[in-house]
């Protein structure tokens, strides 16, 4: 793909449209969000040689994406791993109360909410609920123990509900005046 500059910017705009959300998942703000994006696509054009046409583009690329987010995510953390148990949880959440929350809520607002957790439970949040991957998976990934991801998933799911109480609070009060 070298020296196709057409191509590249068509398959960089096509890439955007359809991942791009996906890195806003793992990151703070649009522009870490892009500055992500682009070097995971600099990861793509240089193993495009690698990609074989039988297989799907999208979910290649976002393999690369996502492991893209995860380690700029590793790499700024300036905390080394925490070591958590799952024990220290404070309170069990339950998947039916996150789950009637998040249906209730705007995508852009929810984007947010995930935002504003802290990396390693946007992380751990973002793979297990959204993506779909098993704590033994995430662990893989990320190098984030199983227990502690489990501890992480909670906190971000209390954290989430608290979250969406504060937005509450504030849309009512909006609302009121």
């Amino acid at each position: 793909m070298s020296g196709h500059r057409l191509s590249q910017q068509s398959l960089y705009q096509f890439t955007y449209i359809k991942l791009g959300a996906i890195i806003a998942l793992y990151v703070k703000d649009d522009t870490e969000r892009d500055w992500v994006f682009n070097q995971g696509m600099l990861k793509v054009f240089n193993s495009i040689k690698d990609y074989s046409p039988n297989t799907n583009y999208l979910g290649w690329a976002r393999t690369i994406l996502v492991r893209t987010a995860i380690d700029n995510v590793r790499s700024n953390s300036k905390n080394k791993p925490i070591v958590l148990h799952l024990e220290q949880q404070e309170n069990n959440i339950n998947d039916s109360t996150l789950n009637s929350i998040l249906d209730t809520i705007h995508e852009e607002a929810l984007m947010g909410m995930i935002q504003s957790l802290k990396d390693e439970e946007r992380i751990v949040f973002t793979l297990f609920e959204i993506e779909g991957y098993s704590h033994k998976e995430i662990e893989e990934l990320t190098s984030i123990k199983q227990n502690t991801s489990k501890w992480l998933l909670s906190k971000a799911r209390s954290n989430l509900i608290n979250i969406y109480r504060l937005y509450n609070k504030l849309s009512d009060a909006k609302n009121v005046k």
